[in-house]
């Protein structure tokens, strides 16, 4: 899996349009939601290998993502929309990857088969961690300079 930082930064330019402003951290939610529900059960209860790649699957996420709307009367579709446009981004992500052994089970529970693009290794991108943190900060500085500078010639 790309690292969570990776996820993150990629949620943080992509979500740099006005539209994301409100309900930007729900998107960033969901460019991690996988990982975070499935990452600890298998690390934690390894022999229930089988229930963690459940978890991870669009199927689990999507039923997920209309429960977890529920909690907010309001703003219910925003939630959905928000959360389900940043899971979309986080498996776009995983999907880009390859794995020695099966991958993620893309179809479940219509099907075991595991399906990847292979165009690189989980662990890549983790050496790539300071460069995106440094990306985002020069980013965020640049916006709020300009932001800065717009408000001192109004």
């Amino acid at each position: 899996m790309p690292d969570l930082v990776t996820h993150t930064a990629a949620a943080y330019f992509l979500s740099r349009h006005r539209c994301f402003q409100r309900y930007r951290v729900l998107f960033y939610l969901g460019t991690i939601l996988p990982d975070i529900l499935a990452r600890p059960i298998h690390i934690i209860f390894p022999q229930l290998y089988f229930y963690s790649v459940a978890i991870h699957t669009p199927i689990f996420m999507a039923i997920f993502t209309l429960f977890f709307s529920e909690f907010f009367r309001k703003d219910r579709w925003a939630v959905v929309k928000f959360l389900g446009a940043g899971i979309v981004v986080h498996f776009a992500l995983d999907l880009l990857q390859k794995h020695l052994a099966a991958g993620y089970y893309w179809f479940f529970p219509f099907s075991w088969k595991s399906f990847e693009i292979g165009l690189f290794w989980p662990e890549d991108f983790v050496s790539l961690i300071p460069l995106w943190c440094v990306l985002v900060l020069a980013a965020e500085i640049l916006q709020r300079l300009k932001e800065h500078s717009s408000h001192r010639t109004a």
